[in-house]
């Protein structure tokens, strides 16, 4: 059943007027969140399904779905024919589909279905919960979420945010000069599918610090790290899906900048266009104004602030 709520317009000669705004049906977001965690949960089946079977009979390794591959043996397949090694024929078809996924849905490879964020997103509700619970922690997020530290961590945040950029190039650069995979050292994805090989690595210390960092930061190699996230967001910027926001119709509540689990301040938004945006339509989801935030259909263009 859709109800309205009230906001008071704050600018011009309709300052102080109530104006009703109607609200999202109950259990929307809910519906939406069952959705993507139900999608998040069939992936990650399928990798365990897979890693057990690389350790018990020697099947393909899980490396095989993991899209950036792809991406890393492009100019060498290009220019050669080969593939660096290490990568699959399923790694430059995943790829293809990646980029599909980038230019109609923006970020939902990210959003919905890779198995890493999941991983992360899981780590980051664990140690949240635990927060809530424990009264010195709570207190401690909220004086670190306000006034001078939260200013000083923004400012560290935005700078943090190139890192992926650079990951992305040394990879994919790496990989054209040296014929090798020269990510894969590093990479958590390939340390997690070794846990069961109980193999220790530098990719595994790269994923112990992503699962530390995860408990306080939410997707901190997503934000700072991930190439395949920075290639796919490069595409995406081609997309005509993106959410959305009426800020006639915004309730000012904040609760879409607190479910945005990549820290966009969605709130200052026309249309989330942001490279870092997973399309994981949480802010959309909890969004309590029916036509506040959506995901719309529209020609691509730069994000705009409101």
């Amino acid at each position: 059943m859709t109800g309205s709520s009230a906001r008071t317009a704050g600018s011009g000669a309709a300052a102080g007027v109530r104006i009703r705004v109607p609200r999202r049906p109950a259990g929307w977001g809910t519906r939406v969140r069952l959705a993507r965690h139900g999608t998040q949960a069939v992936v990650v089946g399928l990798v365990v399904w897979q890693v057990v079977q690389h350790a018990r009979s020697g099947a393909a390794s899980a490396e095989a779905f993991c899209p950036f591959g792809g991406f890393e043996t492009a100019w060498t397949w290009v220019t050669t024919g080969r593939t660096v090694a290490h990568v699959h024929t399923a790694n430059l078809v995943l790829a293809a589909a990646v980029v599909v996924l980038a230019l109609v849905g923006r970020g939902f490879f990210c959003g919905w279905l890779c198995p890493l964020g999941t991983l992360q997103g899981l780590v980051h509700a664990a140690g949240r919960a635990v927060g809530d619970r424990v009264a010195p922690l709570r207190r401690l997020r909220r004086r670190l979420g306000q006034g001078a530290p939260a200013a000083r961590w923004g400012r560290v945040d935005r700078v943090l945010r190139w890192g992926r950029w650079l990951v992305l190039g040394w990879a994919v650069g790496g990989a054209a000069l040296t014929g090798t995979m020269v990510f894969r050292e590093v990479d958590p994805w390939v340390a997690v599918l070794s846990v069961v090989e109980f193999e220790i690595s530098t990719a595994f210390v790269v994923l112990l610090v992503t699962l530390v960092a995860s408990v306080v930061v939410e997707r901190p190699f997503c934000r700072y790290a991930c190439p395949l996230g920075a290639a796919q967001s490069l595409l995406g910027r081609l997309s005509p899906i993106a959410v959305q926001r009426d800020a006639s119709a915004c309730l000012g509540c904040d609760l879409c900048n607190r479910a945005c689990p990549m820290g966009i301040p969605v709130n200052t938004r026309t249309r989330v266009t942001d490279t870092t945006c997973l399309g994981c339509l949480e802010c959309v989801a909890a969004c309590p104004s029916e036509k506040g935030l959506a995901l719309t259909v529209a020609l691509p263009f730069p994000g705009r602030r409101s």
